[in-house]
């Protein structure tokens, strides 16, 4: 009989005990669930508030102490963040969200070297779902190290991880266009937009890419993308018509130079001698160096419905272009005189 009273003591007492961690599990999962509201809300005030509270009755729980870091981090107290960070790892050694977290702090709080281990430390672990965010930090410690090689190489990572990571691939594609790789960012923004990313962010830096390599018609209509889209911004518009400005007078000066240069000829002389014609322009190439080498100058390569002629000299009457002529055949170079624009 005593044996049955103490087993129904025990059973009592370990029903109390799990109604009791119930309710103490629901009363921080409660209180959590309000800070972050309050934190995607920005209002850190309130979050800092509640996942304290949450703190106080789960002091074990990773998850508060992870949120209750990225909150102290928004409002710049770092030291408290990584405080929050540490209690995290302390209750959960081995969490990578926790150690990227860690990592961005010390980004943020230029201590690059810790910020390089723990970003690391988070990345080694093949369980975690948020690697492009690791790796997207990780190159942003590069640049600020001055290690483009490095900055490049973990952007593409990000992109490679999560190629729907917006953030990563605007940098990406900003690099791209730093380095002059015109080439590699045209390709980058055009994938965007395959992808139903067609804001006017990257419409706009599309039409960068096209200014710089002098596509002007298709920069203006890139650009005219971004001034009809409701989407856009007054900056963004402001930006857009700098551009659009920008290409016309680029255009403007393609333009005169263009009639400067028919002029210069016309004033130069319009009889030249043609000494070959090729069906690449690598070809007429290699024959102008050649030329050179033997002492020729004023070599042209004029291109006309796919064949590159090499043009020597711009003479004022074709009886001068005659006697250059025959100056050539003692040096055995052959040609003949044709007119010249």
């Amino acid at each position: 009989m005593k044996k049955l009273l103490l087993l129904v003591w025990v059973g009592l007492l370990l029903s109390c005990s799990a109604k009791q961690e119930k309710a103490k599990e629901e009363e921080w999962r409660y209180l959590y669930d309000l800070g972050m509201s309050a934190y995607y809300a920005k209002n850190y005030s309130e979050a800092i508030a509640r996942l304290y509270r949450a703190a106080k009755v789960a002091p074990n729980e990773p998850m508060i102490w992870n949120a209750l870091g990225i909150t102290y981090m928004e409002v710049e107290e770092y030291k408290k963040a990584e405080e929050a960070f540490k209690r995290a790892l302390k209750a959960s050694p081995n969490n990578p969200e926790s150690k990227m977290n860690l990592g961005i702090l010390y980004l943020r709080m230029k201590d690059y070297r810790r910020a390089i281990k723990f970003l690391k430390e988070a990345l080694s672990d093949e369980t975690f779902d948020k690697k492009h965010i690791a790796f997207y930090n990780l190159a942003k410690v590069y640049k600020e190290l001055g290690d483009k090689k490095k900055y490049l190489e973990y952007l593409k990572k990000a992109t490679a991880y999560n190629p729907l990571f917006l953030e990563a691939q605007l940098e990406l594609g900003s690099a791209y266009m730093d380095e002059k790789r015109y080439e590699e960012a045209e390709k980058l923004y055009k994938s965007l937009i395959a992808n139903n990313f067609k804001t006017p962010d990257i419409y706009l830096s599309l039409a960068k890419v096209y200014y710089e390599t002098g596509e002007y018609d298709k920069a203006k209509e890139t650009v005219k993308f971004v001034l009809e889209n409701r989407q856009a911004n007054n900056l963004q518009r402001t930006q857009a018509y700098e551009l659009l400005s920008k290409i016309l007078v680029e255009e403007q000066r393609m333009t005169l130079r263009k009639r400067f240069a028919r002029i210069k000829r016309k004033q130069e002389g319009r009889f030249g001698i043609q000494i070959a014609a090729f069906s690449t322009r690598q070809r007429a190439e290699t024959l102008v160096e050649n030329l050179k080498s033997k002492g020729l100058r004023k070599l042209e390569i004029i291109e006309s419905s796919g064949i590159y002629k090499v043009i020597y000299g711009r003479f004022s009457s074709r009886e001068v272009a005659q006697r250059e002529l025959e100056r050539l055949k003692k040096l055995q170079i052959y040609g003949f005189i044709v007119e010249v624009e």
